[in-house]
């Protein structure tokens, strides 16, 4: 099954918005985590590897607890953690 761009691009588009809410309530390790792989998977010819590691880290940050994030957030994260983990490797 082939991975869905436009599935991967809201996915990641989820992360920036977590990132943002993250680092305004000043969970700045986590969020620092999270950018770095953010950062690693924004470049295209890097996937599938390293949208799985960005799925990676936001399972941490949220087992962590990402205590500023609403439960919806959080919710809107595990989905975007999921869709990112389900992307199929070669």
């Amino acid at each position: 099954m082939a991975a869905d761009p436009k599935a991967i691009d809201l996915a990641l588009a989820t992360v920036q918005r977590a990132l943002d809410r993250l680092t305004a309530g000043g969970q700045h390790e986590a969020a620092f985590e999270i950018a770095r792989a953010q950062f690693a998977a924004s470049v295209r010819a890097s996937w599938p590897a390293n949208l799985a590691a960005l799925s990676s880290a936001l399972d941490r940050a949220l087992a962590e607890g990402a205590a500023c994030l609403s439960d919806g957030e959080r919710e809107e994260l595990r989905r975007a953690a999921d869709v990112l983990r389900a992307v199929p490797h070669p």
